[in-house]
């Protein structure tokens, strides 16, 4: 049984997203005094008075034919969102008049007879209570007064919701398990990220633009695949971080390197008209430092010249260019007429099984112990290394420890012997291993 969802809906720089992050105790949603920094549907779950739900911040609303292709993409999903709600909590801003955009947002909700709640935001201390009820022409019946900011009477607002959705749904359901996988999808600004996840979710979920770096937070799409629940994580697209780097798109790429931290396996897309860069290679090795699986796409496949050889020369040049990531399975895909795209999650599925497998100690040391004697770590400062032992101390990801006499004198070129051997064995396909050497 799904959770109820809320939907915090509203126009530009009412304060949305700093009461998302209020209500979810954290920084999840990029806030910046920036109109309209929220472009996406942001979700995340939430708990108050034992009653837990889903809650989903949105971009700012704009009437039609006010504004840009962006903004008309950005209004959309914030009424997909509102006609997904059982709940919604219209926001606006108490400090400033009502406007002709929160009347058209008032009708519109209207119109839809969901439940919703008034909030008046930016009331900052009991004095300026009395700003809330000048709202009342909106049409909206009395607002509830809050400060999203210092967290002032959020409380009361949150015990209206909890009550609000007990009504709705007498039996709510507990906060589910962690998924099954986490899959985040990166890569460079424009790369198809958003149009992926909206391939394998089978809705428009994501604001899809040519504008590159259209997507500002990471944000998370969960789904059922033949019966595993996925959690796709959109992020937004990766720069090159430059220095003294402040303000916005500093915290754009916190967000989309934190999605790194807690997804099992990154899907990297590439640009298949730009190319393999320098850039899509840093990207891939910094996922593989965070122990994170890894499956490369070349987006965009059906926009490339057709040759029957060119994708044995893409991966031709892919070995040439990084030769220490053969390990990284590679899938040529397009996101925009869907050729292969369910393909991403099922070899991300294969990933995840791959980085949670262990072997036996005994096992390990039968198969790459004879390797190990035959090829023994070369003599360093008059001293001769033998390997003892090795055995698997760790999974997701997998690490191996071997354990040897003068283990600080065996240098790097060994250890990536040790790990090409571990994988000529064993796999690990698309899954980062580490082999490190202890003194016994």
């Amino acid at each position: 049984m799904p959770l109820p969802i809320v939907a915090i809906v509203g126009r530009p720089n009412v304060g949305k997203s700093t009461l998302f992050n209020r209500i979810i105790r954290r920084r999840q949603a990029v806030v910046d005094p920036e109109p309209g920094v929220t472009r996406d549907r942001h979700y995340a779950e939430a708990e108050w008075g034992g009653v837990a739900f889903t809650l989903v911040d949105t971009g700012g609303y704009l009437p039609a034919g006010k504004g840009d292709e962006l903004a008309a993409a950005v209004t959309e999903q914030t009424l997909v969102a509102a006609e997904e709600a059982d709940l919604i909590l219209f926001i606006a801003d108490a400090k400033t008049s009502s406007s002709d955009v929160d009347l058209e947002l008032v009708r519109i909700i209207i119109k839809q007879d969901v439940p919703a709640i008034f909030v008046a935001n930016k009331i900052d201390d009991p004095q300026q209570v009395g700003l809330a009820w000048e709202l009342n022409s909106i049409g909206m019946g009395d607002p509830q007064p809050v400060s999203a900011k210092t967290g002032y009477l959020v409380g009361d607002l949150l015990d209206e919701v909890a009550a609000r959705l007990r009504k709705l749904k007498p039996q709510l359901p507990s906060i589910p398990d962690a998924e099954e996988l986490s899959l985040a999808i990166i890569g460079a600004p424009n790369s198809g990220k958003s149009s992926l996840v909206n391939r394998l979710s089978g809705a428009e979920r994501m604001v899809v633009s040519k504008i590159p770096g259209t997507t500002r937070d990471a944000v998370d799409t969960v789904i059922q695949y033949h019966g595993r629940r996925i959690r796709l994580i959109d992020t937004a697209g990766l720069r090159r971080k430059r220095f003294g780097q402040q303000g916005l798109e500093f915290y754009c790429t916190l967000r989309a390197l934190r999605a790194l931290e807690r997804c099992d396996v990154a899907a990297v897309l590439i640009d298949a008209v730009d190319g393999l860069t320098q850039g899509d290679i840093r990207l891939i090795n910094q996922a593989a430092e965070g122990g994170v699986g890894v499956v490369l796409c070349v987006n965009k496949w059906d926009a490339v010249e057709k040759d029957p050889k060119g994708a044995d020369r893409w991966l031709e040049e892919w070995k040439r260019k990084a030769p220490s990531l053969s390990w990284v399975p590679v899938l040529f895909i397009s996101a925009l007429t869907g050729r292969r795209s369910i393909k991403v999650i099922e070899e991300a599925l294969d990933i995840k099984a791959e980085r949670e497998k262990r072997i036996p100690t005994s096992q390990l040391n039968d198969d790459i112990g004879p390797e190990l004697i035959r090829t023994p770590p070369p003599a360093a400062k008059g001293k001769y290394i033998r390997i003892k032992y090795g055995t698997q101390v760790q999974d997701a990801p997998p690490k191996f420890a071997f354990f040897t006499s003068h283990a600080g004198l065996i240098r790097k070129p060994y250890r990536r012997f040790v790990e090409k051997l571990i994988r000529d064995k064993y796999g690990f396909k698309g899954a980062p291993i580490s082999v490190v050497f202890r003194d016994k």
